[in-house]
């Protein structure tokens, strides 16, 4: 796999903010600018977020330049991902790409007090939506290589024991509801030139061990330079909690910035566990890997 220079990510929706100009939203979003192995520059999306009002609200704040737009990654089809895609692809004013998994665009729903709640794509964002305001799907649940040195992750192999998805929420297939697997989550990796490969996750539904481990396998690097995104520890037991802690361990990241879905009580967790890695994540945070890459020992 090709590498690249380097990467700066910017956080455009997460639930957390510190920046008054700024808006916070329970939804993810980040933006990508990435030097490429031959100094070539790329911009990407990863995830478009929950309130779309408030995730262009914080591109104008942040005067960010969508012209150059190339690609929206979606790592999975629940509506806190999903909600802006058409809107900034109709600012790129180009033929955007957007890549997701076959299940992504699936109705999805859970129960409550017997009544139906929709939380997959909403309505104005959805394939034909997509299709008319002038983007590209690419539906695919391999991995897919977005510009040189940066891949789709696909379909994530679900092997650790711990990260079983224990909800009871569903997706319709053919028609017939069934429960939801998350299969559509998929994470995106940047092969770092001399670092490894650095980790974006959406929800991390398939478990941030078995995304990491992914990225591994894919990326065929030696070496993992971190992670930024959520990680769906939200509400964890302890066990799993500790098991996930001991597992990242294994990886010796350089950064850990857990984002959304991972809740307070998990990331003070995990703040605490990797002092020297760990950057607290927010809507307005920059992480430009240029400037916090160090070699590694190896």
């Amino acid at each position: 796999m090709q590498t690249v220079r380097s990467i700066k990510v910017t956080t455009l929706a997460d639930n957390v903010v510190y920046d008054g100009r700024l808006l916070g939203q329970f939804g993810f979003s980040a933006y990508l600018e990435i030097t490429g192995h031959r100094g070539k520059k790329h911009t990407i999306i990863f995830d478009t977020g929950r309130k779309k009002g408030a995730l262009l609200y914080n591109i104008k704040a942040l005067k960010l330049d969508l012209s150059s737009l190339e690609c929206i990654i979606l790592s999975h089809g629940h509506h806190d991902h999903t909600s802006a895609t058409v809107e900034l692809i109709k600012r790129a004013r180009r033929k955007v790409k957007v890549i997701a998994h076959p299940n992504t665009f699936l109705p999805k729903f859970k129960i409550e007090k017997g009544k139906r709640h929709h939380h997959g794509v909403p309505r104005g964002e959805r394939k034909t939506d997509i299709l008319k305001s002038g983007g590209q799907i690419i539906e695919t649940t391999q991995p897919n290589e977005v510009v040189p040195g940066v891949l789709t992750s696909g379909e994530i192999k679900r092997v650790t024991p711990f990260e079983k998805i224990t909800w009871k929420n569903f997706t319709v297939i053919d028609g017939k509801p069934t429960r939801d697997h998350v299969l559509d989550d998929q994470g995106l990796f940047i092969n770092i030139e001399r670092h490894g490969a650095l980790v974006l996750s959406g929800c991390a539904h398939a478990g941030i061990i078995n995304t990491l481990q992914s990225a591994l396998d894919v990326t065929e690097t030696e070496k993992l330079y971190g992670f930024i995104g959520g990680t769906h520890l939200i509400r964890p037991k302890e066990k799993r909690l500790a098991e996930t802690l001991r597992k990242l361990k294994e990886f010796d990241l350089q950064l850990i910035s857990p984002a959304h879905c991972t809740g307070h009580k998990s990331i003070a967790t995990i703040s605490q566990a990797f002092p020297e890695a760990f950057v607290l994540n927010y809507a307005g945070r920059t992480i430009d890997t240029a400037e916090r890459l160090k070699d590694p020992v190896f």
